[in-house]
């Protein structure tokens, strides 16, 4: 399932878990620095809150990430290698 298939909050709770990890950082933590109350930001991860733009920019600035990377996070890197082009693997 891509990005584009699913619906708003749940793009958003998966960038807010995955910012989180990034930054190894607990919900406690992230829950202070936002300025907001811990069981808020687990209803956000989880997809159950209803959060503010005010609120998910609180959440970016305490993780250090841009607040696009919650509506549309980064893809994963392909890499094309044509035939005879890429590193040769021995048998």
């Amino acid at each position: 399932m891509t990005n584009a298939d699913k619906a708003p909050l749940e793009v958003i709770a998966a960038s807010l878990r995955r910012e989180r990890r990034r930054t190894g950082l607990s919900l406690t933590e992230v829950a202070r620095r936002a300025g907001i109350a811990k069981s808020t930001l687990s209803q956000l991860e989880s997809g159950t809150g209803n959060p503010s733009v005010e609120t998910l920019w609180a959440i970016c600035v305490a993780l250090d990430a841009p607040f696009s990377r919650l509506l549309d996070p980064p893809r994963a890197l392909t890499q094309v290698i044509r035939a005879g082009e890429g590193p040769t693997v021995a048998r």
